[in-house]
């Protein structure tokens, strides 16, 4: 009886040196690693990334979750997201140096063929600056993503960026949006960064200043002023005079109301007219002058201060 007792104890002992028994808790795995997101630019002619931390345990995997932060979009809201939100990361395959992706069928719904070229080389470029990645082929619920040729895409390298090697424009400016408060009787300015810099070239700045500001507030109690969908058709900038000429998203999907409309001039010009090269905006929708409601704006407009908060 001894003697098995004394086997048992060496056992218990035995038992509880072993990794993962006793009450020590596991370590923490946790890996964090500091990647670069592909996007289209604020014209979405060109590739643009910005810097995302993303984590993950040595159960998931790193390709999938690098995908994931890439689908919830940019930080940065003057850069387009070209990769519909709904889409899922079905998994991930790799095979040496080639990654093959697995996306679902949301994928596979492009605004354009600029925005697939761009959606496309986003998670391409995301994917192939992973050490040891070369290529990547894209699946659509498991069957190869076909291109506007009606042929598989394939394997694919990094996708190109700008003729330096660099991508997208490097600048940026701190510029001040106005949105408006909660009453949408005033307009509230909100600090944001935007690519460009109005040195280097006035209209691809104010484009980027306007589609920030299309993309809405990020504070709490203040409102976007403009709807979504709409898009900056062109600007021309003239003796301090700025004519945006906006797309008709502007009329079809916009809100309405006095208020409303009020609040769309204000904080388009108030933020436009922050640079002391405009003096006043033209705005018009197809070329035609802003007509929402209850104007029908065939002038140009000043900065209007009284209407800050």
């Amino acid at each position: 009886m001894k003697k098995i007792s004394i086997l048992g104890m060496i056992f218990l002992l035995l038992l509880l040196a072993l990794p993962g028994c006793g009450n020590n808790p596991p370590a923490d795995e946790t890996t964090k690693e500091t990647i670069q997101l592909f996007y289209g630019d604020a014209q979405n002619e060109k590739m643009v990334s910005e810097a995302r931390e993303i984590s993950y345990t040595p159960e998931q995997d790193k390709y999938q979750v690098a995908l994931e932060a890439l689908i919830q979009g940019p930080e940065n809201q003057a850069y387009m997201v070209n990769i519909d939100q709904n889409t899922k990361v079905l998994g991930t395959i790799q095979e040496g140096s080639d990654l093959i992706v697995d996306l679902s069928k949301e994928f596979n719904t492009f605004a354009g063929s600029m925005a697939e070229i761009m959606a496309v080389g986003s998670v391409v470029n995301t994917m192939t600056q992973f050490e040891g990645i070369e290529r990547v082929k894209i699946l659509v619920q498991g069957e190869e993503l076909i291109g506007p040729s009606g042929n598989p895409r394939g394997f694919m390298t990094t996708f190109p960026t700008e003729p330096d090697g660099q991508t997208g424009n490097q600048d940026e400016t701190e510029v001040t949006l106005y949105f408006g408060n909660q009453n949408a009787d005033k307009v509230v300015g909100e600090k944001r960064m935007v690519p460009g810099s109005p040195q280097k070239d006035q209209v691809e700045f104010i484009k980027n200043v306007l589609n920030a500001l299309i993309a809405g507030p990020k504070g709490n109690n203040v409102f976007a002023t403009i709807p979504e969908g709409v898009k900056v058709q062109s600007v021309t900038i003239d003796q301090g005079l700025l004519h945006v000429d906006f797309s008709e998203e502007m009329h079809t999907n916009h809100w309405g109301g006095a208020a409303g409309e009020s609040m769309t001039i204000n904080s388009i010009v108030n933020t436009v007219t922050e640079f002391d090269f405009i003096n006043k905006v033209k705005i018009t929708v197809d070329q035609s002058p802003l007509a929402i409601e209850h104007i029908v704006l065939d002038e140009p407009v000043e900065r209007n201060e009284e209407m800050f908060e």
